[in-house]
């Protein structure tokens, strides 16, 4: 089921981008445009870089996420799905 919302997540975010880019409306003109086209193709890298740290530092073999970073919203799975139940190990050594 949790596989299902997100694979419907991103297809509206895909549905959602694809609207805003073939409008013929400035997005200046309107503020919720201009919110929409900041959150669907700002907050993706900012999101995949931290997931890359969050997997470079705490996962055994983080090859494979950083390969799923380059998806976008796919930070979203892995903070919902391992970062919050709890399931990368955290290993904090302080000198």
């Amino acid at each position: 089921m949790k596989l299902a919302l997100y694979i419907a997540g991103g297809f509206l975010a895909d549905v959602l981008a694809v609207i805003l880019i073939t409008q013929d409306k400035i997005p200046a003109e309107h503020p919720a445009m201009l919110l929409a086209l900041f959150v669907l193709f700002g907050i993706p890298p900012v999101g995949a870089f931290w997931m890359m740290y969050m997997a470079i530092r705490y996962e055994k073999n983080p090859f494979p996420l950083i390969l799923l970073a380059f998806i976008p919203f796919t930070f979203l799975w892995y903070y919902f799905e391992r970062v919050r139940p709890g399931k990368v190990r955290r290993v904090r050594n302080f000198a």
